[in-house]
């Protein structure tokens, strides 16, 4: 039987998830995604870490101090977070081409309606914004401070200043521009795992135990396989980022093929709880070590762990938090893409307003609910106009 026409599934599942039972898994993607605003908002607005303990040493602390620079802490997981998305993405997918299987073209052309437009939109909001800042406040662009953000940010405007075909064509492509994303939009690196993984899923799900095996083994070779020099992308996809794709989908198959959640239920809510606490802990820990194969592993128990807890409803999605992220959920996919455009040219009105470009006061806090706001308002404008439009046509 030919690809195009092979189902993806031989025998049906033993049970089925409506979206209704899915829909609570969208505050997850609204974690994930404002975890990473805040994960680059303080890279971005505040100079904490080593560098701030050497301007205010631990001596001179009080107990606010403590706990304010543990909140801080937190959100060191950035990359962490990604790798949580990438196991959500995989189980959506695999949800959805078990729902209403998609051949081929189809499934390319619903990927490429649902990310290009959005992505473009970032892309535009990026180097203009860029552009803004060297021309409005160069002293963001300075390097004599030593900080690698405006040695970024002047590369970036030196690449876009030079921005030619290949760079178009690479852009497009979801690569670098040189060294640097287009309007040194840093979270790009993460789109281009993601659409290997959406060119792989008509043959990967086509014989979807043999792709299971397969990415499990390929991980293995690139846990052992520490002495290699940098990778490209597509080699990095093969070795590490397709294994937590794989994981999402394999979750899905075990959830409606195994009594999983049947189990889940009967493990006391407190349980779950405590185990969550456990692995967000030690998750904080290797992230801060830059343990990155390791903590890759537990952000994807975590992400089990989580949809477990939540598919079995051991939390109510009608208190005030659940639903905060469920609608931030909802437009996660252009908070992701815009986040940090909008971040930079917050560092670009400190720097004007107050002649610095290093800064120790938690200005962060004060743009977070401003960039998510902005961003919440560009996806009206943007993706949901485009999604509506093309379920039309």
């Amino acid at each position: 039987m030919s690809l195009s026409t092979k189902p993806l599934a031989q025998s049906p599942p033993l049970q089925h998830l409506t979206y209704q039972e899915l829909d609570i898994l969208h505050t997850l993607r609204g974690f994930c995604a404002f975890y990473v605003v805040i994960f680059h908002a303080k890279f971005i607005l505040w100079s904490g870490g080593r560098q701030y303990l050497q301007v205010h040493p631990r001596t001179t602390w009080g107990i606010l101090d403590y706990l304010a620079f543990g909140a801080d802490m937190l959100s060191s997981a950035g990359y962490e977070m990604v790798i949580f998305f990438f196991v959500l993405s995989g189980f959506f997918i695999r949800y959805a081409q078990l729902r209403k299987h998609r051949k081929p073209i189809a499934f390319y052309k619903n990927r490429i309606v649902r990310i290009y437009p959005p992505f473009l939109f970032a892309s535009v909001l990026a180097a203009v914004g860029v552009w803004c800042i060297a021309q409005g406040v160069p002293a963001a662009l300075a390097t004599d401070n030593g900080r690698e953000l405006n040695a970024t940010l002047a590369q970036a405007w030196q690449e876009l200043r030079t921005l030619g075909v290949g760079g178009v064509a690479r852009t497009l492509g979801f690569m670098q521009v040189g060294n640097v994303y287009i309007g040194y939009n840093d979270v790009y690196w993460s789109l281009l795992p993601e659409a290997i993984f959406y060119l792989v899923v008509p043959l990967a799900f086509w014989r979807i135990w043999a792709y299971y095996g397969v990415s499990v083994v390929l991980h293995v070779v690139g846990l052992l396989w520490t002495q290699h020099g940098p990778l490209n992308p597509f080699t990095d996809y093969l070795l590490t980022f397709n294994f937590y794709f794989a994981v999402g989908a394999m979750f899905y198959d075990v959830v409606v093929r195994t009594p999983w959640l049947t189990w889940t239920r009967r493990v006391p809510g407190w349980v779950l709880y405590v185990l969550l606490a456990g692995l967000f802990g030690g998750l904080l820990l290797l992230a801060v070590l830059k343990l990155k194969p390791l903590s890759g592993l537990v952000s994807a128990l975590l992400a089990i762990l989580s949809m477990s807890t939540l598919l079995a409803g051991k939390v109510s999605g009608q208190n005030l938090l659940m639903r905060l992220l469920h609608t931030t959920g909802v437009f996660s996919f252009s908070l992701y893409l815009y986040h940090f455009p909008l971040l930079l040219l917050c560092y670009s009105a400190l720097v004007l307003l107050t002649g610095e470009t290093v800064f120790y006061a938690r200005y962060y806090w004060l743009a977070l609910p401003l960039v998510t706001g902005v961003a919440y308002m560009l996806y009206w404008l943007t993706e949901r106009v485009s999604v509506a439009y093309f379920r039309k046509v």
